[in-house]
């Protein structure tokens, strides 16, 4: 799908005088080449916009900049996703190429949507952009660290029995979400870099590229102090879930303890062998009796002196 927006905010054809942005989401083959066509630039493809080296994401062709991040959005509104983001300067406008659909790009949603609508160039676009993905992110960061000490509190307070399979995989969840707000971070902290040294070739803001730079730094810190945090849980989760299975190994060992004592004596009295002559006592039974009671009592006896239990 192919968007042009216009200065405003307002949506305007392909090849308008006034267009500063061209979204490019999960284009064509014709909507990449009519903007190629227009604009005098090459899409880098799926496979080039994937690649993790610097050389790869961040490089200038012609008088183009090119500058690619894995940025944090949903995929046909669903779960979170992380997703490469090409951001290519050129004449002033702005080209994004993305499979994803980050909470920024989304025109009249979102607090990054003033911001774009007041735009003079390309390079406040992207800027816009960019502030409201970190934003995001932090929004994201706070929920998953709010979830994980809900988390928290219920797995350590011992008045409450919660169902720990069920909070191991919550924390799993949250744990996961965290890791992709740390790799989103990371690659908004390279392209920062990159965009900061290229800065006055491309009308690139350089008092809020330096803000962002240490926005994102922070909230790379914090994504990076929550991973401990989060392992130290799952640690504790899995602790606690091994005590419970030993709790009911233990359970099961007493009841063999009590119950096989009296079968192996049941058996032994149901062999009806002839010369064994005091089976067939009238006390017999009784002594019978007895055994099955203190086998397991002397067995038990036993396990608590040797501590067992």
């Amino acid at each position: 799908m192919l968007r042009v927006i216009a200065r405003g905010g307002a949506e305007a054809p392909c090849g308008d005088a006034s267009a500063l942005w061209y979204d490019l989401e999960s284009p064509s083959e014709a909507e990449e080449a009519e903007v190629e066509h227009s604009l005098g630039i090459d899409v880098p493809t799926p496979a080039e916009r994937a690649a993790f080296e610097d050389s790869a994401r961040f490089y200038e062709e012609g008088e183009s900049l090119h500058l690619t991040a894995t940025l944090l959005g949903r995929r046909d509104e669903g779960r979170f996703v992380s997703g490469p983001v090409t951001f290519i300067l050129t004449q002033g406008k702005l080209v994004t190429v993305r499979q994803i659909r980050p909470r920024a790009f989304e025109i009249g949603q979102g607090r990054s949507s003033a911001r774009v609508a007041s735009a003079q160039t390309g390079a406040d676009v992207m800027l816009a952009l960019i502030e409201g993905a970190a934003e995001r992110l932090s929004d994201v960061l706070a929920d998953g660290t709010r979830e994980a000490n809900t988390i928290s509190g219920r797995v350590f307070n011992e008045a409450d029995s919660i169902d720990l399979r069920t909070a191991l995989r919550d924390l799993g969840r949250v744990g996961a979400l965290s890791a992709l707000v740390h790799d989103s971070l990371a690659s908004l902290q390279r392209l920062l870099v990159y965009a900061r040294a290229t800065k006055g070739r491309y009308g690139l803001d350089s008092v809020r590229i330096a803000a962002l730079t240490r926005d994102v730094s922070e909230l790379e810190r914090i994504s990076e102090t929550l991973q401990p945090r989060l392992s130290y849980l799952q640690d504790a989760m899995l602790g606690l879930i091994n005590a419970q299975q030993t709790n009911v190994l233990k359970a099961l060992s007493l009841a063999t303890m009590a119950f096989v004592p009296p079968t192996l004596v049941a058996s032994i009295f149901g062999m009806n062998f002839e010369a064994m002559d005091w089976f067939h006592e009238p006390w017999g039974p009784w002594v019978g009796f007895a055994l099955m009671l203190l086998a397991p009592a002397a067995l038990f006896g036993v396990a608590k002196w040797r501590r067992w239990f």
